[in-house]
């Protein structure tokens, strides 16, 4: 299957299968705003020319297992799972919302993440998983259920994998470590891959992004994300990006699409590093 309908079919499985990862569409503002603006239609979407992005307030920490990294089958079955959870947050009154939305993000970071899957790992064969792709319809149930026990695991100090206090604290800091997964995380791991022939797990934990109309010539928005990559089989972390940022235009042209486009260039950094070379800081 080639990127284009891989990326058409993550999108309409996002829309009829919405309880596979936990959505959540807010509006801010005063009640009684122009409850029509999402659905209007977009004239000049791709018409104006590029968005141009000033991304300001930037956080970051990155972590790599470097046996398990380096150790990396370019060949293996990997599992694709959609965002855990997302919020998408907008005022009330935001023209330049209306394609926004919580599955929207999810489809376009899944273009982001399969663009750079196939540019680092051209012969892996990367499967959805959702019911009706990679996953027989019988397994809905199981899905449903999958997505709020990985972010209720047990993962660093103590605290769920939906947690993002550890990383937040760790802002600037670049390493290689290995940790031990407590079994029950290590567990559910291993059962997935198993049950559907898998040695890889991409997960997208949490993604919260925040439209702000008021922000540089012509609106911008914040973005926080926890990647992660897991070696499924074995029951470790390959690698994990938390990355947070302000993004403000610079010209005319409002940020309709395209929200994860500053974030391939570090996601690519995960794949990318030498992390034989890398000096922990």
């Amino acid at each position: 299957m080639n990127v284009f309908l891989k990326i058409s079919f993550l999108f309409l499985a996002a829309w009829l299968v919405s309880c596979a990862g936990l959505r959540d569409d807010a509006r801010g503002g005063s009640a009684g705003g122009d409850s029509g603006m999402r659905d209007a239609p977009c004239e000049e979407c791709g018409a104006r020319g590029e968005i141009e992005l000033k991304i300001s307030g930037e956080k970051s920490y990155r972590e790599w297992n470097r046996e398990a990294y380096s150790r990396l089958d370019s060949s293996a079955v990997v599992g694709v799972l959609p965002t855990l959870r997302v919020k998408a947050l907008q005022p009330e009154k935001c023209r330049m919302c209306h394609s926004f939305s919580a599955d929207a993000l999810d489809f376009d970071l899944a273009r982001v993440e399969d663009s750079l899957f196939m540019k680092a790992f051209p012969k892996m064969r990367r499967e959805l998983l959702l019911p009706g792709m990679r996953l027989p319809e019988a397994d809905s149930l199981y899905i449903d259920t999958l997505s709020v026990k990985f972010l209720k695991s047990e993962f660093v100090e103590g605290k769920a994998l939906s947690n993002l206090e550890p990383w937040v604290s760790r802002d600037g800091v670049e390493q290689t470590l290995t940790r031990e997964l407590p079994a029950a995380f290590k567990n559910l791991l291993n059962d997935v891959a198993a049950r559907y022939e898998l040695r890889y797990i991409t997960m997208p934990v949490r993604l919260d992004v925040e439209m702000l109309p008021g922000l540089g010539k012509s609106g911008g928005f914040t973005w926080k994300i926890l990647w992660c990559m897991w070696d499924a089989r074995y029951g470790e972390l390959v690698f994990l990006v938390y990355s947070e940022f302000t993004a403000e235009t610079t010209s005319r042209v409002a940020p309709e699409k395209e929200w994860a486009s500053p974030f391939a260039s570090r996601l690519w950094k995960m794949f990318s590093t030498d992390v034989n070379k890398l000096e922990n800081h």
